[in-house]
C-alpha cells in the first residue's frame, strides 16, 4: 500500500518514537509501518487498515498540505525543500504543511525551518486543518516519471504553482583551515548507475596525492562495502558520517569536492562550495541549478539505445532482464506507455547491484578519466 489509513482499536503503539493513539484515524505512506500493522493483525485484530486512493484536487485553497512520495532520496529531499521554501516566500498560501518527509526531518525542520511537518503519518484531525491535500507526484505530470526521466523537482513544483524558485543558501561558520590541501570525493549513490567505480577513485587520487590529501565519503550501503573491500592496500582514507546531520557537517568543511550524485552535491551548492560533478545518467543542467562554483564533466556516451545522459535514475527490470535502457534494449518512450511501473521495481536489489558493481553500464564504464583530471587541475587552481 503506497498510501493507506489505519485506526488502532484498543492499545496505543510506539513507532519510531511516535506515539500512535487508539480510536484516531491516521494516514501514511510508510511501507514498513504498513507491514508492521499487517503482521500485528495476523496475530490479533489490532487495527483497521485500508488502502487509500490518492485524489486529484479540484480547487486550490489557501491551506496547502503537500504529500511527498514514499522512498525519495537525499537530493530529492533538498529539491522538495527548496520548492516548499519558495512557496512559503511567495505568500500565496496562509498555511503550508509537509506530509511524509520520512527520514529527512532534519532537512525539513532544521535546514529549511518548516513548522508544520508530519514525517511518518498525519492524523485525520490534522489533515482536516488543510483545505487542499496535494499529492505532488499525482498532480505534477513531469514528476510522475522521476525514476525513468529525472527532472528538476524544485523547478517543476515552482512552475506548477507559478512562483519564483529561490536560491537557497546556508551561512557557513565552519573553519576549514585544516582542509585547504584536501580534496573530498563523494562516490556513492543510491543508484548503481550513478556510483563511481573504485578504479576511477584510485586513478584520481594517484594523480593528485603528492599535492593533496583525500577524504572519500561513504555510507553503510552495499556499494560502500564494495569500495572498502577493494581498498585492501588502504590507498585512501574513508570517512563515514553517521547520519544526515553529520554529512552536512562534513560537506560544510570541504575545500574542493568531487561529486557523482545529487545528495551531497545539493548540500555543497547550499554552502557555495567549489568542485566538479562527474555527469553519469542524470543531466548536469538539472543538478547544477543555482551553482556557480561546481563544474561538470560531461557524459558523452552513445549507444544504439541511449545517449548520455539518459536521465534514468536507477536500473530496472524489463522483459525479465535487469539493467538500464541500453542493457534492456528499450527507451523511456516505451516505458512511459506502461500502465503500471510496479514490475519494473520488483527485482533483487542486492544481487543485481553486486553484478553491476563488477560490470558497470556503458556510460559508467566509459567515464573519461583524462577529462576529470584536467578539470580538477584547472578548477582547483582557480579555487
Amino acid at each position: 500500500m503506497a498510501f493507506f489509513s489505519f485506526c488502532l482499536l484498543k492499545e496505543s503503539f510506539l513507532y519510531i518514537s511516535k506515539q500512535i493513539e487508539p480510536n484516531q484515524k491516521y494516514y501514511s505512506k510508510d511501507i514498513a509501518l504498513c507491514k508492521e500493522l499487517n503482521n500485528r493483525n495476523k496475530k490479533i485484530k489490532f487495527c483497521y487498515l485500508n488502502q487509500e486512493k490518492r485524489l486529484r484536487i479540484t480547487t486550490l485553497g489557501k491551506k496547502l498540505l503537500l504529500c511527498l512520495p514514499p522512498k525519495f532520496g537525499l537530493g530529492d529531499a533538498i529539491e522538495y525543500g527548496v520548492a516548499i521554501k519558495s512557496l512559503i516566500k511567495s505568500k500565496k498560501f496562509s498555511k503550508i504543511g509537509v506530509a511524509f518527509c520520512d527520514n529527512y526531518s532534519y532537512i525539513f525542520n532544521s535546514i529549511f525551518s518548516f513548522v508544520d511537518t508530519y514525517p511518518l503519518l498525519i492524523s485525520e484531525k490534522h489533515l482536516k486543518e488543510y483545505d487542499t491535500v496535494f499529492h505532488i507526484t499525482l498532480e505534477i505530470e513531469a514528476l510522475r516519471f522521476q525514476k525513468y526521466k529525472r527532472s528538476n523537482i524544485a523547478l517543476e513544483i515552482c512552475k506548477y504553482f507559478d512562483v519564483q524558485m529561490i536560491n537557497f543558501k546556508i551561512k557557513n561558520n565552519q573553519k576549514i583551515k585544516n582542509f585547504k590541501k584536501t580534496i573530498s570525493i563523494f562516490p556513492v549513490s543510491t543508484s548503481v548507475i550513478r556510483s563511481l567505480p573504485y578504479t576511477v577513485i584510485d586513478e584520481i587520487i594517484k594523480n593528485f596525492n603528492k599535492e593533496y590529501e583525500f577524504r572519500v565519503i561513504i555510507d553503510n550501503s552495499s556499494f560502500s562495502k564494495h569500495l572498502e573491500e577493494k581498498n585492501k592496500k588502504n590507498n585512501f582514507l574513508f570517512v563515514k558520517p553517521k547520519n544526515i546531520e553529520s554529512l552536512f557537517l562534513e560537506v560544510s568543511r570541504i575545500n574542493f569536492g568531487i561529486f557523482i550524485d545529487s545528495g551531497p552535491l545539493h548540500i555543497a551548492k547550499m554552502y557555495n562550495k567549489f568542485g566538479i560533478l562527474i555527469e553519469t545518467s542524470v543531466q548536469s543542467e538539472i543538478l547544477l541549478t543555482n551553482s556557480k562554483n561546481i563544474y561538470s564533466v560531461s557524459n558523452l556516451y552513445k549507444s544504439n539505445y541511449c545517449q548520455g545522459p539518459c536521465n534514468l535514475v536507477d536500473i530496472f527490470a524489463y522483459n525479465k532482464q535487469i539493467g538500464c535502457y541500453e542493457t534492456n534494449e528499450t527507451s523511456f518512450k516505451k516505458i512511459k506507455t506502461l500502465k503500471s511501473f510496479k514490475n519494473l521495481q520488483r527485482w533483487n536489489k542486492q544481487d543485481s547491484n553486486s553484478h553491476f558493481f563488477l560490470n558497470p553500464v556503458g556510460c559508467i564504464k566509459k567515464i573519461d578519466l583524462k577529462n576529470i583530471v584536467d578539470l580538477i587541475r584547472l578548477k582547483i587552481k582557480e579555487n
